[in-house]
This record gives C-alpha cells, structure tokens and sequence, in this order.
C-alpha cells in the first residue's frame, strides 16, 4: 500500500506554527533582557533562537510545499491569494510612500522641541555664538564603547545645525586609537576637544555651557587682563559669600580672561596689560594719588567701570570722593539718593524695565530680561565733553523715585517728596565712550546686582557685557553660558515594563490575528 505524502503536509504548517510561537517567546525574553528584569546566562542563545526560530518557520513552509504541492498551487491561485496579493500591492505602495517622505525629511531636517522651558532646544545665546564663528571648528570626541556618548552626539549635531560649514566633529574610540587620544593630551574617556586655528581647548564634561566655554575661549585665544580695585572695602573676588564676586570671576576666566586684583596704592602705577579696571564698591573713597592714576590711564585709551552705592551704605562721611570729579570730566554724577519702587516687593528693589534698556551693544540682547537692582543711587546725565558718545543704559519706571531723607528710610516712612525727592524715571547705569582715544566709561548706581547673592541671568550679563564692551570684544557679548534646568526620567517598574513589552509582542499581534479570523468567519457566513 502506497502512503500518501499529502497526509504529513500539515505538519510543516504546524511546525511553522511552533517555529512562530517560538519566536515570539525568545523576543519577549530578549526584551525583558534589555529592560534589565532578567539576565540571560548567554546573550548570544537568544540571537541563535531568534533566527533559528525563522528559519524554521521557512522550512516548515517549504516542507508543506514539498509533499503537498498540488494543494499548495491551488493555495497561491485561489482567491484568498488574490485578495492578499492585493494587499500586498497596496503595502508596497505605502512603504514607497513612506520612504520618499523619510527621503525628503532626511535631506530636509526639522525638529521641534516640544519639551517644557525648550530643554532639548539651545539657548539663544549659544546660536549667537555659533553664528559669529570666525573660522572652522573641528571637534573630536573621544568615547570608548563603554562610554554612553548618546547626549554628547545629540548635543554636537544640534551645534553642528547652527554652525552649519564652520562646525565639525567626529568621534574616536581613545581604546582603538590611542595615538590620537595621546596627542590631544586625552587622559579620560568622555573628553571633547574643541580646535580652532591651531589652538585646543579640552572639554570633560559633555553640556551646553561647556561647549560654550571652549568655544569662546577659541575665539578669545589671548589672555584679556581684567583688574578689580582692592583697599577701599569693594567686594572680593576670591571670596565665596554672599556680597562677594567670586561667580563674576568664574564667569569671566570661563571666558579666557585673566582676573586679577589691584591695589592702586600700593603698586603705583597702572599695570601695562590692564585692559580694563573695575571698582566695585568702595566703602572708603580712593585717594586723589589713585584717581589721578586713573585719570592718566583712561585718557591713554584705557577702560573703566566704576560701581558705588548710595554713600549712606558707604563709610565716605565727609571725605570728598576724587572719583566724582573723573566721572563729572566725562558727563556723569551720582546724586546720592536710594531708588524706590512702589511697584516692587519690597519697595526698596527696583526692578530695570526691559523697554527702558537703551540699544547699546551691553544692553541690546537683555530686552525682555528682568535685571534686580537693590539699595541703588541713581545717576544724573549732564553734557558729555566734545567727542564723547554718552548713553544711559538702564532706567527705572515712572512711578519710581529717588529718596534723599536718610531719616525716613531708617524709620520705614519714606514716601515720595516732590519738594525734595527725585521724580522717575531714573538713570540707573551709564556709558560712556571716546572714538579717538579708545577710551571707555560705564558707571553704575550699585554694585550689589552684581554680588553672588544676586547673580543670576540678567543681573550676571549686564557686568559681563560691561566687560566685554569695555575691552573691546563686543563679539563675546551675550554670550556668557547658561545652566539649564535640570530634570530626571522615573522609568516604569517592573510590572510596567512587562506590561508593555506583552502589548507590543502579543496584545497587538493577538488582536491583528483576530480581526482576520472575524473577517474570515464573516465571510464564509455570506457564502
């Protein structure tokens, strides 16, 4: 008796069937493996299963073919067929569909950032800088395998977007590739060294305000000496409390500069790569000796910012201050009153409307930032001498007034006297500047705002774009890094991860199969 080899084709369809269950399983358990829930004893049993599983599938499809090839012809010419190989028709047709759509989006990239406060977005200042970028910057990141280098790629191609031509960067395994990790004096994996015309600047943590960093210290190759004034009781720069200026420091050496202190007195003379002086709260006046220093120094082209709160906060008394007499030669005094604002809380703070900023390269990238002012004197603009451009910088509101009862403010009773007190708006900085001599001015009614109590964004930029301005480099202005906020993904717990890993492997495929064994009974119901 002859066996008929038709009667073991099913059993290709039923081991196909084992091969697909089988397959499904070792996806679920590789999932679970990624998830960290479970630890294969041997990763690469799970890549074997997974394609052995296929491949059995395909030799159980191959097998019903074999012994059952008449039913199988009748299979792939019967009607099902043709409804299914119009599906595939129009399958096709949507993967073409999708595939031109991913072509044009490739060559046209667009992103939108839909996060809170834009954290995914770079911050305005970032896109000045990579805008204003004089020449090439080729940067190397150097991460091993073991290193996450996800954010650091992520970051680089969003400056690369904006730096368009004059940003590049490429990433090298320091492990496979010592030579080159040695000659960039790499140490650490995660470094990433910025390079500009032949200068380096080495980078160890991956962020935004670190990039900025090397970048504008590229742009910047050449120490820039800045000296703050000491002996007089000004705020320290070394200092970490709260009225000190130690964030000032590190804001301006994270910006290449030098930052110095100087005392007047005792040195004599003005050092010669002093590129600007700053004096920053004197509680005692500066000697005529140190002024007239001063005086010589920013007739020769020099720069100078001087910051003096209201002398009822100083130890002046009635010791004449030399320093007005240089400031009066350029258009400028101080009229010894305390800022009040009744809008602000506590009156005594005077908030600088961002409207009332004046269009001056230190001010004009602050419009629509609250800057803090508090216990400040305001300034009186009279005529600049001949050649000099003199510009107010910040003013107060209308409502906001200048105090000059010393009394009432001790008492809490100030209010405002048209008879006595100054009626706003108010100066409250000013610069000053003389094209042929190169020389500069900026004067403030306060150096509070600028303490490590109250310095932050707003506060912070006005003095380092004073700084910038002053010595000349108005490409760095606005430019001072930010902090981003920072924020932490909570991932699901194991049941949530499990839950989902089923959905996606069963749940979906399960209700696919479902929907074509109700349209299958449907329609042998209707013949």
């Amino acid at each position: 008796m002859k066996t008929n080899p038709r009667r073991y084709a099913m059993l290709g369809l039923g081991l196909s069937l084992l091969a697909i269950l089988a397959f499904v399983g070792f996806l679920l358990v590789r999932s679970l493996a990624s998830a960290g829930i479970f630890q294969p004893p041997d990763p690469l049993v799970l890549e074997r299963g997974i394609w052995g599983s296929l491949s059995v599938f395909v030799l159980g499809l191959a097998l019903t073919a074999f012994l059952d090839p008449e039913g199988t012809r009748k299979f792939l010419m019967g009607r099902q067929v043709q409804y299914g190989s119009n599906a595939i028709v129009m399958l096709l047709a949507f993967l073409g569909i999708l595939f031109f759509i991913n072509l044009l989006a490739y060559q046209n990239p667009k992103s939108w950032d839909l996060t809170e406060n834009q954290k995914n977005t770079l911050a305005p200042e970032t896109i000045s800088l990579l805008q204003a970028l004089p020449e090439q910057v080729t940067v190397v990141a150097y991460f091993s395998p073991q290193t996450d280098s996800a954010s650091a790629r992520k970051l680089l191609e969003s400056f690369k977007q904006h730096g368009a031509e004059k940003f590049v960067y490429v990433f090298i395994d320091p492990i496979a590739n010592p030579v080159a990790a040695q000659q960039d004096g790499v140490d650490r994996d995660g470094t990433v060294v910025f390079q500009m015309a032949g200068h380096k600047q080495p980078v160890t943590l991956a962020d935004e305000e670190g990039f900025d960093s090397a970048i504008v210290r590229l742009m910047n190759p050449e120490k820039t000496t800045v000296y703050f004034v000491t002996g007089h009781g000004e705020a320290d720069i070394e200092q970490t409390d709260d009225t000190s200026y130690s964030m000032v420091k590190r804001s301006l050496e994270s910006k290449n500069y030098t930052v110095k202190p100087l005392n007047v007195g005792n040195a004599g003379k003005i050092p010669e790569d002093a590129k600007t002086i700053v004096v920053a709260g004197p509680k005692t006046p500066l000697t005529a000796d140190e002024v007239q220093l001063l005086q010589e120094y920013l007739d020769n082209g020099g720069a100078l910012i001087v910051m003096e709160d209201p002398e009822a906060l100083t130890k002046f008394g009635d010791t004449p201050d030399p320093l007005a007499a240089l400031l009066a030669s350029w258009g400028i005094s101080f009229q010894n009153d305390i800022l009040f604002d009744p809008n602000a809380n506590p009156p005594l703070l005077v908030y600088a409307d961002p409207l009332n900023f004046a269009q001056h390269p230190i001010t004009q990238k602050l419009h629509g930032v609250n800057s803090r002012f508090f216990t400040t004197q305001s300034l009186l603009i009279g005529t600049a001498p001949q050649g000099v451009t003199l510009t107010p910088l910040a003013q107060t509101y209308q409502e906001a007034w200048g105090e000059t009862d010393v009394a009432s403010i001790e008492s809490n009773l100030q209010s405002f006297d048209p008879t006595k007190d100054l009626a706003g708006p108010l100066v409250l900085a000013a610069a000053a500047e003389n094209p042929i001599t190169k020389s500069r001015l900026v004067v403030f009614g306060d150096s509070e705002f600028a303490a490590n109590a109250l310095y932050q964004r707003g506060n912070g930029d006005i003095l380092i774009n004073t700084i910038d301005w002053s010595t000349q480099q108005e490409k760095l202005i606005s430019l001072t890094p930010k902090n981003n906020t920072t924020r932490t993904y909570n991932p699901p717990g194991t049941l949530g991860v499990i839950g989902m890993v089923l959905a996606s492997l069963c749940l979906i495929p399960l209700l696919v199969v479902a929907g074509g064994v109700t349209a299958w009974v449907s329609r042998r119901k209707r013949g």
